[in-house]
């Protein structure tokens, strides 16, 4: 096949350029290829990783039933296992509300102390700060109560942390502070909430 002469030199000159560059391209089409079957990978492994976090979990709470108050070593365990995790968080918070079912208020505020170690989730270190503070109050620790409340920061929980400062406050013996903290809680409250606060008021 014959080529015109403009022809024969846009063919030299890809020659040649293909030639300087050659190496680079099929380095970076090496490199995508590896992103992205890479992030496949990890998208399963995480998959994997989570699912087998959940069948353990589900093992640890039919295994410990009714028992977690009396050993806590199957969730210490399964917490080594799976730092960091979700479902640490969890083994934990139900390790601590069995530990409280028994009366056991030291230990549980161990377990959620160590819960809230465990995650950076904001809706999880709301939970685990809330029901810590609230085993503080049982334990008569009210400034320690008050300064894990302090660690809630997500404000859709805001109501909450207020009705259960104002508790510690009224244990404390400061009523009127107890009063204005519960008027705050009432006017940011869900409807829900509302008659329990209103209640909590009117005892004061």
């Amino acid at each position: 096949m014959a080529y015109t002469i403009e022809e024969e030199q846009e063919i030299n000159q890809f020659k040649s350029w293909w030639k300087e560059n050659y190496k680079g391209i099929i380095i970076v089409f090496v490199l995508t290829l590896a992103v992205v079957y890479g992030w496949r990978y990890w998208q399963t492994s995480q998959v994997a990783k989570a699912q087998n976090q959940s069948a353990a979990y589900e093992m640890l709470l039919n295994s410990t039933q009714g028992k977690m108050a009396a050993d806590a070593k199957p969730t210490e365990m399964f917490v080594s296992e799976n730092s960091g995790s979700s479902y640490a968080v969890f083994a934990l918070l139900a390790q601590a509300k069995a530990e409280v079912q028994a009366f056991k208020f030291k230990q549980a505020e161990v377990s959620l102390e160590s819960a809230l170690a465990q995650t950076t989730d904001p809706v999880l270190q709301a939970v685990a700060a809330l029901r810590l503070s609230a085993v503080q109050l049982q334990l008569k620790k009210y400034n320690a109560a008050l300064a894990s409340l302090q660690k809630i920061n997500d404000q859709s929980w805001a109501a909450s942390k207020l009705l259960l400062q104002g508790e510690i406050e009224q244990a404390q013996g400061k009523t009127e502070q107890a009063k204005a903290t519960l008027q705050q809680a009432l006017s940011i409250a869900d409807p829900e909430s509302k008659p329990l606060i209103q209640v909590r008021l009117n005892s004061l």
